[in-house]
């Protein structure tokens, strides 16, 4: 049985269930206005200016005192919509950044079971995030639906206490043929049979005070996944990847803070680049960073945030940088009320190495001023 039906029945039942106990309705609607300026390889240049929306709403029951149960509703539009409006229980995402324009989906639908005092196991579809805090939240491997996407994770999660506020992450993925719910960038790609089930393990403290808000380290492993070569008819191989986060805080006056956080990640094995587009021999580039400086409260509910980033061509694991780019990023973001917030942004992406063919590397200006409420 395919895992979609699977999840799908289990869908039903949780609704079915919810009427008939407690239940809790909940989400969050985000819209803005987008606009992004490319100016490309080949010379020409492209203005696309746009209003979107995303709307999720979900429905939660508490089975027993340890068993609770979710579906979730998402969907995803904008006035640029390219794509015809309709609903389809996805088997992986259908565009290289989640659903289309127009698309809607259930991207939650689970069982979590509660472990002990905080631990717990989560079996179905699901939202799998760990962000590097900041004023702007970003990850180098692990960060389903950030910005307007819609995006998810099929398959058993643990999240358990270890120790001294160390937590324990550990994920088992179900990939389709068709490709993952989670975005993964080509040449990886889910036609080979074992590449059916991923993996990800982690281990993460946060902590509200100190000087350290957060550290973490994260392992990444996709089996068969990895087209060598660019192609199915070349090298199948497995794609290994680690990530390591930290950040720390620093109290200024009147409540505000500066944080500098960090992420730095390195794959084991990449595509050649020529699978690529890279001009000469050998393997793509295997590592990835991100830096981030935040100044928090410095007006009480304002904050704003710097992020420099890059991702070699080799790195296919992020949301939220593209391989072979150089990333520059201010955030503005604004607590307007409980629940809601205004953010504002400003981003510059480059190719970090010009493409085979390309008479220049491409670049891409973007700015959102967007607002979130969550219910």
């Amino acid at each position: 049985m395919r895992l979609s039906i699977l999840i799908l029945s289990v869908g039903v039942s949780i609704s079915s269930s919810a009427f008939a106990v407690d239940y809790k309705i909940s989400g969050d609607i985000r819209g803005g206005y987008y606009s992004a300026d490319r100016d490309d390889r080949n010379g020409t240049t492209n203005k696309t200016d746009e209003a979107r929306l995303r709307i999720r709403v979900g429905v939660g029951t508490k089975i027993t005192n340890t068993l609770k149960a979710k579906v979730r509703l998402a969907g995803r539009y904008s006035t640029d919509d390219r794509n015809e409006n309709y609903f389809r229980l996805f088997d992986s995402i259908p565009a290289g950044d989640g659903l289309r324009r127009g698309d809607s989906t259930f991207d939650e639908m689970y069982l979590k079971q509660k472990i002990g005092n905080k631990g717990t196991l989560t079996f179905g579809r699901m939202q799998t995030k760990i962000e590097l805090d900041g004023v702007a939240k970003k990850s180098l491997d692990t960060n389903d639906s950030p910005n307007s996407d819609i995006a998810w994770t099929d398959g058993l999660y643990l999240k358990y206490p270890i120790y001294d506020g160390w937590k324990l992450h550990a994920l088992m993925q179900y990939n389709a043929p068709s490709g993952s719910g989670k975005l993964r960038r080509k040449p990886l790609n889910f036609s080979d049979s074992d590449s059916r089930i991923s993996y990800f393990g982690a281990i993460e403290k946060k902590s509200k005070t100190g000087l350290w808000a957060q550290r973490g380290i994260d392992v990444t492993y996709l089996p068969a996944a990895l087209q060598k070569d660019g192609n199915a008819a070349g090298r199948i191989e497995d794609y290994w990847a680690v990530v390591g986060r930290a950040a720390a805080r620093w109290p200024l006056s009147s409540g505000s803070a500066f944080m500098l956080g960090g992420e730095l990640g390195f794959a084991s094995n990449t595509q050649t680049k020529a699978a690529a587009g890279l001009p000469g021999a050998g393997d793509a580039g295997n590592n990835a960073y991100q830096v981030t400086f935040n100044w928090i409260n410095f007006v009480p509910k304002h904050s704003v945030g710097l992020v420099l980033a890059k991702a070699d061509a080799g790195w296919l694991l992020s949301p939220d940088f593209r391989d072979n780019t150089d990333l520059t990023e201010i955030r503005y973001k604004w607590i307007t009320a409980k629940n809601q917030k205004f953010e504002a942004r400003l981003r510059r992406r480059v190719d970090s190495v010009m493409k085979t063919g390309a008479i220049k590397e491409r670049e891409d200006v973007d700015i959102y001023l967007r607002y979130t409420y969550k219910f």
